[in-house]
């Protein structure tokens, strides 16, 4: 199972790995109703919504409170007339209204396969907790943080492809990308043993689309300033930039020769290596200082097989295709 965290950090539950959260995939606002199927052959669809309104007089739901799972829910099952068939459950949690749909067509599906879907549905509803709300804060970044790592591992399906492709741009650019990730994360994790905090500084981990972007620049300057790269490094980064961006604004206006792509990529693919390491010791400081999001994490132990179906699971999420899909253990 993986977790989903809403947007608002009202309620987390627990999704099946082999189900991708739909609403980024197909366009929608990150709001009511949350939806989620399998990536390949969905029998239908599960989804979630949240409201806030007054809980009538009901005693069935009145004892119900935030961190609780295994709730109480009613469900309720509707025939439409244009051949779909609604599983609802509803449930209460103080002044938090939960509705969960499971929507098929039977026409379409076997019966006994999409029964065995909505038996997950509700075992995903069994893991449904309310969040209490001086708690929803720190489950939003948690959740954005994690988000961040597994955009991150996508990042290399990518570099892999180039790399036996013999693809030096995209080398470069997945190269770049990854430097810039490091060192917001360096960053992030600095700042929680600085501040001694389990809260991150979210605007370096995710952008919404009215945000002000953080630039590659004003990362490196950050770095620098908070002492997380020297000036030797700082300088070799803006060079690798300045070498970046003739080649993508002015490769055919200018003299640069196609074998010098590769010299490129290569001192790329070392500076990330060296920025890692860098990461890596922070990572080490947060364990051994007891502080942060690794204060009770020993980032270099071995990962169950739960740990990497869910990392994989979270990738393909990320990708969203066939050509990186991954199968799980």
């Amino acid at each position: 199972m993986k977790t989903f965290t809403s947007p608002d950090g009202i309620f987390e539950i627990h999704i099946p790995i082999d189900w991708d959260y739909q609403n980024e995939l197909h366009g929608n606002e990150n709001e009511s109703p949350f939806s989620f199927q399998p990536f390949k052959n969905p029998m239908g669809c599960f989804q979630i919504s949240h409201y806030i309104k007054q809980q009538p007089d009901n005693q069935r739901f009145s004892n119900q409170g935030y961190f609780e799972r295994n709730l109480k829910f009613e469900k309720t099952k509707i025939d439409e007339n244009d051949g779909f068939i609604l599983i609802l459950w509803g449930t209460w949690v103080k002044e938090n209204f939960f509705m969960a749909k499971y929507i098929y067509r039977p026409s379409l599906v076997d019966e006994q396969v999409v029964l065995k879907e909505i038996y997950k549905a509700e075992e995903c509803l069994k893991s449904l907790i309310c969040i209490e709300p001086q708690s929803r804060v720190q489950a939003i970044h948690f959740y954005r943080y994690e988000k961040f790592l597994s955009a991150l591992a996508a990042t290399f399906d990518l570099l892999k492809r180039a790399l036996q492709n013999e693809f030096p741009i995209e080398l470069i650019i997945v190269y770049a990308s990854q430097i810039d990730a490091y060192l917001r994360l360096c960053i992030v994790l600095k700042y929680q043993i600085i501040e001694k905090s389990n809260l991150f500084k979210i605007q370096y981990l995710y952008q919404d689309k009215t945000d002000k972007p953080i630039t590659e620049k004003s990362i490196y300057k950050k770095a620098l300033d908070m002492k997380i790269i020297t000036t030797e490094i700082y300088d070799l980064l803006f060079n690798l930039y300045n070498d970046r961006n003739k080649i993508v604004h002015r490769y055919i206006i200018s003299d640069i020769k196609t074998f010098m792509l590769f010299e490129i990529a290569n001192r790329y693919k070392m500076m990330a290596e060296a920025v890692r390491l860098i990461l890596a010791e922070i990572e080490k400081e947060q364990f051994e200082n007891k502080t942060g999001y690794y204060g009770t994490k020993d980032p270099l132990i071995d990962k169950t097989i739960e740990h990497v179906d869910f990392l994989k699971s979270m990738v393909n999420e990320k990708h969203s295709t066939e050509r990186f899909y991954r199968k799980f253990s």
